[in-house]
């Protein structure tokens, strides 16, 4: 999720054109209990944002904004900064743990090249749009074509029935869109004003998603999970605006992309045999922290435990930025936000114990427990 925008124009540019309007450290080697690699029968393959990314950001050129392999990040679980957007795990961290699974390497670890466990892919700051953080993120069609180094590597090394077989039972995890509806805002805030504006490129977005879905099918794939935009409005850089429109409109189109997502989900599911989703209503999971802290152990949920100035809303957690010394909370435990635009670990994991185990007014139509556990060799295709 985030980010300060520096290609805002020509991400507004792509969108007028498509849409007819005017104008570290290395990361941690610390292992989960899994089977051995020659009997791993499943993987976990991610993809997405800085929500889930492990750190391949560490790995590219580009600024501290889109990185965090500093501290205080990973501080409450790690005893250096891997490069994630928290201060410990994220929630593919956690779904992996509960599969029974390694702690996945970021797919750009120079370490990293067996892929028995499956692999991470995500990038802080990467959008479903290929301009969304251009050249500072890698944006989804790059994760893929990443995937597909990897998919040419087990084969070499698997054959391709093996192959097909551990991309069948393994789970594929998608999240995108955040990073795709707040760069526009960079512009104006009018971009989004009104509910054709905000279908049109939420259909692009999802079109997106939905296209590498097919690409990964193809190679494949058939369990796959999705996780929901965010409360996009609600973030401490959010409230740190101050803005009624800014709120309403980013808060529109988030929950317009988790109304329509579904929905082109179960298209895939009906068009393509085999195909299995979870989609993870994570946008009303955090809204419900928000709007009631305490019944999930929360006391402050408007402001991050690091950054600067209101709500510590400013985003220069770990980062030197000119008169903006960052200030840093002795009570986590108590926040909901790490910093301006992230949840901490213990909301990762709060949110990840639902993912695996709810109920479907979680996650649907499956959860992830269910998604992991299905056979699809067994199932008529």
């Amino acid at each position: 999720m985030k980010f300060p925008n520096r290609s805002s124009c020509f991400f507004f540019i792509l969108f007028v054109a498509q849409c007819g309007f005017p104008t570290i450290s290395e990361a941690v080697g610390i292992q989960l209990t899994g089977a051995p690699s020659s009997e791993n029968r499943f993987g976990f393959f991610i993809f997405g944002d800085s929500y889930v990314d492990a750190g391949n950001n560490n790995y590219i050129n580009t600024t501290s904004d889109f990185q965090a392999n500093f501290p205080p990040y990973g501080e409450s679980f790690f005893p250096v900064a891997t490069g994630r957007f928290t201060d410990g795990r994220n929630i593919p961290d956690f779904l992996g743990e509960y599969a029974n699974l390694p702690l996945l390497p970021p797919y750009l670890d120079p370490h990293n090249d067996l892929y028995d466990y499956g692999v991470n892919f995500a990038s802080g700051g990467g959008g479903a749009l290929p301009l969304s953080h251009q050249e500072q993120a890698l944006g989804l069609q790059t994760q893929m074509n990443f995937f597909k180094r990897v998919d040419k590597s087990l084969r070499k090394k698997l054959g391709n029935a093996r192959t097909q077989s551990f991309f069948s039972n393994s789970v594929f995890l998608f999240n995108f869109g955040g990073n795709d509806y707040l760069n526009p805002f960079d512009i104006s805030y009018d971009i989004f004003k009104t509910i054709d504006t905000q279908e049109q490129f939420v259909n692009m977005v999802i079109g997106n998603i939905t296209t590498v879905l097919k690409e990964v099918y193809k190679h494949g794939g058939r369990k796959f999970g999705l996780m929901g935009v965010p409360p996009l409005g609600y973030m401490p850089s959010s409230r740190l605006k101050k803005s009624a429109q800014y709120f309403e409109e980013a808060s529109s189109i988030a929950r317009l992309h988790n109304k329509l997502l579904p929905i082109a989900l179960h298209k895939l599911s009906k068009q393509l045999k085999g195909f299995k989703y979870a989609f993870a209503d994570v946008h009303m999971l955090l809204l419900q922290r928000i709007l009631n802290p305490s019944q999930y152990g929360f006391k402050v949920v408007d402001t991050a435990c690091c950054g600067s100035d209101e709500f510590r809303g400013v985003y220069n957690c770990g980062r030197k930025l000119g008169s903006f010394p960052f200030t840093h909370c002795k009570n986590i435990e108590d926040h909901m936000f790490f910093d301006s635009y992230h949840p901490t670990e213990k909301v990762f994991k709060q949110l990840a114990e639902q993912m695996w185990s709810g109920g479907l007014e979680v996650v649907t139509p499956y959860n992830f427990k269910q998604l992991f556990e299905y056979e699809p060799t067994l199932a008529s295709e």
